[in-house]
């Protein structure tokens, strides 16, 4: 698992196996307020990486995007 503060926030990228042949990997993203344990959100995609690094570049950046949709004025 990777982490990342980011605007008060901290987001946590874990990567996993997207098929039974371990060939693809996909990214899941829980995002928390720095302060606080429990989890705002999880974001779940379909995207798969060949790499961890790839996978968890891809998370970091989902997380982000939301993190700066919650927090832009409207």
């Amino acid at each position: 698992m990777a982490n990342l503060e980011y605007r008060g926030h901290l987001i946590s990228v874990s990567v996993i196996y997207d098929t039974q042949n371990h060939y693809q990997l996909t990214p899941i993203i829980d995002i928390r307020r720095s302060e606080f344990i429990e989890v705002l959100n999880t974001i779940l995609t379909q995207q798969a990486f060949n790499t961890v690094e790839n996978a968890t570049g891809f998370g970091f950046g989902l997380g982000r995007e939301w993190v700066d949709e919650r927090l832009s004025p409207e």
